[in-house]
């Protein structure tokens, strides 16, 4: 059995066990004697899980800021807190942290405060259950090109060099994937892809420039996360297509918009950045392939506060 079935088979113990106590109390049985089978298997399943990754995964702006550290800009609010809580984890580590690549997976990392804060694999060890991964769009500065493409019709956007950039984008997520592997040889590794930001025909107001400016920067989007798709599989890992379900809540969606337009949004989001609905919408993606159920979508990410590990500086 992989470790992603014995995630399954583990979620799905604990609803068993739940619902069989649930059962009997409702039936006036007072505490009820599980079967030794269950039981055995209730203690096993819960699941010690760290999160990784960039903004995408982070969510700056979104709600109530984490402090630890401050300088990553991470929410209380990430699709990390909300997949946290429906799994109900043994334990929950975010290492998250805006701006971040690949190359912070494993090195220290200057932050936007001026601060540094750790390799983000050292939050792993031969415990972890189960690993979160949204990498690869600041490498190469491939996400900031992408705004500046889109800023109007004056803007250069470097398309072929862009096109490239993101094709090595694969092979440093599959090394990412490759080293969270060797400190976490028993996890199940889940990589998010981004979702749409822009729209993929068209154009609207809160973008403000012509269909014809924002077309290469849809196709370089979609290469990047073909890119991450490539390494999550090459080095064993499953991959989560957050394009694929995105449609339809780009920012041009109006209410139906999955993340922020142009404007710095204290409280909602940091510039074309998921809101907390498009955190929301990962978690439940990232649920349904550990889980294969549709978990209980909750307005706010409220992990047990014992189960919180905190990050020091």
């Amino acid at each position: 059995m992989t470790r992603r079935l014995r995630l399954v088979a583990a979620v799905a113990a604990l609803a068993l066990a739940v619902s069989a106590c649930e059962s009997g109390r409702a039936a006036g049985d007072g505490d009820v004697d599980l079967p030794d089978a269950v039981a055995d298997t209730e203690v096993t399943t819960r699941i010690d899980y760290v999160a990784m990754g960039d903004s995408f995964s982070a969510g700056p702006f979104i709600g109530t800021m984490r402090t630890d550290p401050q300088g990553c800009a991470r929410s209380k609010d990430n699709y990390p807190a909300f997949l946290a809580d429906w799994l109900d984890v043994a334990s929950y580590t975010d290492v998250t942290c805006s701006a971040a690549t690949t190359r912070d997976l494993h090195a220290p990392m200057v932050m936007f405060d001026g601060n540094t804060t750790g390799p983000q694999v050292d939050a792993l060890s031969p415990e972890t259950d189960l690993v979160t991964l949204g990498i690869g769009g600041n490498d190469f500065g491939i996400y900031d090109s992408l705004i500046r493409c889109q800023q109007g019709p004056a803007a250069v956007c470097p398309v072929a060099q862009l096109r490239a950039d993101t094709g090595k984008v694969a092979g440093r997520v599959r090394d990412a994937v490759r080293r969270i592997a060797r400190a976490a040889p028993d996890a199940e590794v889940l990589v998010v892809g981004y979702p749409d930001i822009l729209p993929t025909e068209g154009t609207c107001r809160a973008v403000g420039v012509p269909a014809e400016v924002l077309a290469p920067v849809a196709e370089v989007a979609g290469l990047l996360n073909a890119s991450i798709r490539r390494g999550a599989r090459a080095a064993g890992a499953s991959y989560v297509d957050m394009a694929a379900v995105s449609d339809g809540h780009d920012v041009c969606a109006k209410g139906r918009a999955w993340v922020n337009g142009p404007r710095f949004r204290a409280g909602v989001a940091a510039p074309f950045h998921p809101k907390i609905n498009g955190m929301r919408a990962v978690a439940t993606e990232v649920f349904r392939q550990v889980t294969g159920e549709d978990p209980e979508v909750t307005q706010y990410a409220e992990p047990d506060p014992d189960v919180v590990v905190l990050n020091e500086g």
